[in-house]
């Protein structure tokens, strides 16, 4: 029996799986988030020790049983030479957020992964193995498409309709009251707050989803905005691989918004990409590793549906 063991970890949260060559879950852990920006080295190493361990004690396995352990953790690159050192082990591996993600959303090699949550970025691999990766440089860099990007464009448009003297607009409403203030003047203090960070900025593409669902013109602008910032992703891509025929997924925190923005994105990419089709993403980001591992390291067959159907029993 080969046992194989992933986790997806962040800022706030960290998951473990430990599975065999079926899918089959043998134990699941969580800990805490473990990128180092965010909360230092000890504190990062101790979370995946502690998630590995737990693993392998819930399922009676000892750690030099586990033929491949695999961690799609971004910011954790400091702590992989001491965790290796740890585990006496020199063969563990590591990624960022990208590639669990792409095969959690399509459960399949081929196609194009759009992910807009705090950040955002597109990966996709055409059927001649060609692979592509666009975006994913953080918000300095722009991030379009992205939570923050929404958020950007949401005090931006306010600070618009204040300048042009549009009062009671229902984005207005809400954005005043998602940063706790009484007028669009407050904007310039409020936003400039050390307190107020890109996670707070990124918060505002709720209040944004809220207003275009109710209609609001101005919030749906900013929605298709967007929308067309990802698709200049999806348009970077089409210039490195052979798109043709290719499903093209949307995942990420603000996918969750719903059908105002999902409906949008559908509508850009038939407009933009008709040799393209939608495909709604199918499992989470601690599948999506799992289904990695197993196709790229073991050359399994993910697109048997009986696997990722084993592996989301994880939930249970």
């Amino acid at each position: 029996m080969k046992y194989y063991l992933v986790c997806d970890g962040g800022g706030t949260k960290t998951d473990f799986l430990l599975f065999d060559r079926q899918g089959k879950v043998y134990a699941c852990d969580s800990q805490i988030g473990t990128n180092v920006n965010f909360i230092g080295k000890d504190a990062a190493l101790n979370a995946v020790m502690s998630g590995i361990e737990n693993c392998a004690s819930r399922a009676d396995v000892q750690l030099n049983k586990i033929e491949r352990i695999i961690l799609f953790i971004p910011g954790f690159k400091p702590c992989l030479a001491a965790l290796r050192k740890q585990l006496g082990r020199d063969d563990i591996l590591l990624y960022g957020d990208m590639k669990n993600a792409y095969y959690g959303a399509l459960a399949s090699p081929n196609g194009i992964v759009v992910l807009s949550g705090t950040g955002s970025f597109a990966m996709g691999r055409d059927k001649n193995g060609n692979e592509a990766i666009c975006g994913g440089w953080g918000p300095l860099f722009g991030d379009g498409g992205s939570g923050y990007h929404i958020g950007v464009l949401c005090l931006a448009r306010v600070a618009w309709l204040y300048d042009n003297r549009i009062t009671s607009t229902l984005l207005e409403k809400l954005c005043l009251e998602a940063m706790n203030i009484t007028s669009a003047e407050e904007l310039r203090t409020a936003a400039y707050r050390p307190g107020f960070t890109r996670k707070d900025v990124a918060g505002l593409s709720k209040i944004v989803g809220e207003a275009a669902r109710r209609n609001d013109p101005y919030a749906l602008e900013i929605l298709k905005d967007a929308v067309k910032a990802l698709m200049g992703d999806v348009k970077t891509l089409s210039n490195r691989l052979s798109v043709d025929g290719l499903p093209v997924a949307l995942t990420g925190g603000v996918a969750k918004m719903g059908a105002v923005f999902e409906d949008l994105f559908k509508t850009e990419l038939t407009s933009c990409f008709p040799q393209c089709y939608y495909q709604p993403a199918k499992y989470d980001p601690l599948v999506g590793a799992a289904l990695c591992l197993l196709y790229e390291h073991e050359g399994c067959n993910i697109e048997d549906d009986q696997i990722a159907f084993n592996l989301m029993k994880y939930k249970e």
